[in-house]
């Protein structure tokens, strides 16, 4: 179940940051840079983020996964995307990738980034039609690249 996270509650912002921490992690090691920004969040820095988070929560209202998204009259930004490494490759990301999308309107464009070392969140994007756009080099050798969806306009059945 995809539900809003109250990132003004201390216990769902902790337990944010602990899904978090592990999750960004994982991608750290796999793209060779322990320096993403995540991974020093605090409840503090969460809070001023300017973004809305909802949670992908298992049937023991474990959180598993959980996404972030900031929203412009142009662009949906997904600022976060991550999932408990004990709920790897169980459709989550997939489910909170469809969940954010809706809060696209008709024509706009997503916009998401990840390290392009990140294998599994690059076959992601590209498999659910996010196209790469920029690569952006953060550190020496240590690339993002910032994939780029638009929305499909709704056609008017006659």
């Amino acid at each position: 179940m995809i539900q809003p996270i109250d990132i003004e509650d201390n216990q769902q912002v902790l337990e944010l940051l602990m899904l978090q921490q592990l999750s960004y992690r994982v991608e750290a090691e796999r793209i060779g840079f322990d320096e993403i920004p995540p991974l020093f969040d605090s409840p503090k820095t969460i809070r001023e983020s300017g973004e809305q988070f909802f949670g992908y929560y298992d049937e023991q209202q474990q959180l598993a996964g959980a996404v972030a998204v900031k929203q412009s009259s142009k662009e949906l930004i997904i600022c976060r995307l991550m999932v408990h490494p004990s709920f790897f490759r169980r459709g989550i990301a997939t489910q909170l990738l469809h969940y954010t999308e809706q809060f696209a309107m008709p024509g706009m464009m997503i916009k998401v980034s990840t390290g392009t070392k990140n294998d599994p969140a690059v076959l992601l994007y590209t498999k659910h039609g996010y196209e790469a756009g920029q690569v952006l080099e953060i550190a020496p050798n240590v690339t993002l690249t910032v994939f780029y969806k638009r929305m499909p306009y709704v056609k008017e059945e006659t």
